[in-house]
């Protein structure tokens, strides 16, 4: 059991299939067969995705774990807390017949966490290599994850304060603009109360102020949170963020 879960650790798939039946099935959200399985290890290597051994129980050709689920991408963004798989290994002839993830634990925890680190981390990624290709971006995952996690405490915050900004902001309230809509660190468009064309010109952000540029003076609109801005002046009202 350990010496399998060692194998998979190392992403050795011949020394991996070496525990396996012919017939050997995995189970989760899909079934995987045995060339599956074996295949799917390719992607776990990119993230560099491993199982800590929390706890084991042998009942003879069943065995029973816990198993902490560690990736590149949770050390690195720092996700917190891990997933926890409980799973059942059945062997046949001293081989592994099949496993099954029976339960999943802190699932919703993890998933939140990491959607609050993915958030700055994707937007990091477009705004310094472009749009990547789901293939690209995990073949190279390793190399964003690194130079990610490089950037200072302030430019980390800087990037993570552009990178919540994005989307599309309406307002109910304010006399002169219906909507806001930012992409990437420069560009925004507003659109008027009056006339859905939509105008398109540049933004900063200073602290908690969006300055975006007009015609005269900046229209300035405060950060009240990551889903709320507050105009000021003539374009005083609250904008949404939509989901």
């Amino acid at each position: 059991m350990r010496d399998f879960l060692e194998a998979t650790n190392s992403f050795d798939k011949e020394r991996t299939e070496l525990f396996l039946t012919d017939s050997f099935m995995f189970y989760k959200n899909d079934s995987l067969n045995k060339s599956e399985y074996l295949a799917s290890m390719d992607s776990l290597r990119n993230v560099d995705s491993r199982a800590i051994l929390l706890k084991i129980q042998d009942l003879d050709s069943i065995v029973k774990t816990e198993e902490k689920k560690c990736d590149i991408f949770d050390s690195l963004l720092e996700v917190t807390p891990n997933v926890v798989l409980k799973k059942t290994y059945r062997f046949s002839d001293n081989k592994l017949k099949s496993v099954t993830v029976d339960t999943v634990l802190y699932y919703n925890e993890h998933y939140k966490s990491l959607n609050d680190e993915w958030t700055p981390f994707a937007f990091y990624v477009e705004n310094q290599y472009g749009k990547q290709e789901k293939e690209d971006f995990f073949r190279n995952a390793k190399k964003y994850l690194a130079d990610y996690a490089s950037l200072s405490i302030s430019e980390r915050k800087e990037n993570r304060t552009y990178a919540n900004l994005q989307g599309v902001y309406v307002s109910k309230d304010c006399p002169l603009f219906s909507a806001l809509v930012f992409r990437g660190k420069k560009t925004v468009s507003y659109y008027f109360s009056f006339i859905r064309i939509p105008i398109a010109t540049s933004y900063e952000i200073d602290e908690n102020l969006v300055k975006i540029k007009g015609d005269g003076a900046d229209l300035l609109f405060a950060i009240k949170d990551s889903k709320t801005l507050i105009g000021e002046g003539m374009v005083e009202g609250t904008f949404i963020k939509q989901e």
